[in-house]
């Protein structure tokens, strides 16, 4: 009458093998959802003119180069006082989102346009630059 205790091993292992291709599993779609957003937000950094003022190799233009800046500090006016400010993934966001709110220091008298994009698009964008800087940080 009682499940034999074979079973219960069996019972306990097929439940293991399934959560773990359920968490396992998520973690690959989660992955190949970022790379679709990144490769849409490369897309997006060309077309909407983010590549005329930013470089990604280290180059200054009008405006700062975005490789290897995540996980950095830099100081940055804002309300004109300065800040030191730690670049993550949030910071990117809120810049592409409100480019006025603060400036690096060293581009505080350049003016970037505030981009129409919604929120998928900057999220795109946010997710190309993270996936850049974490190529560049690998060298």
């Amino acid at each position: 009458m009682y499940p034999s205790k074979r079973n219960n091993t069996k019972t306990v292992y097929f439940v293991f093998l399934f959560v773990s291709s359920l968490f396992f599993g998520c973690k690959n779609s989660e992955e190949k959802i970022n790379f679709k957003k990144a490769q849409k937000g490369q897309e997006l950094f060309t077309s909407v003119g983010c590549a005329t003022c930013h470089s990604l190799s280290g180059a200054k233009f009008y405006g700062p180069s975005l490789n290897k800046i995540l996980g950095t500090k830099t100081k940055v006016i804002r309300n004109h006082k300065e800040y030191t400010v730690f670049f993550d993934e949030n910071y990117i966001k809120k810049s592409i989102i409100d480019p006025d709110f603060e400036k690096p220091i060293l581009f505080k008298s350049k003016k970037m346009p505030k981009p129409s994009l919604t929120t998928f698009e900057v999220d795109c964008l946010t997710n190309y630059l993270v996936s850049i800087n974490k190529t560049s940080t690998k060298h």
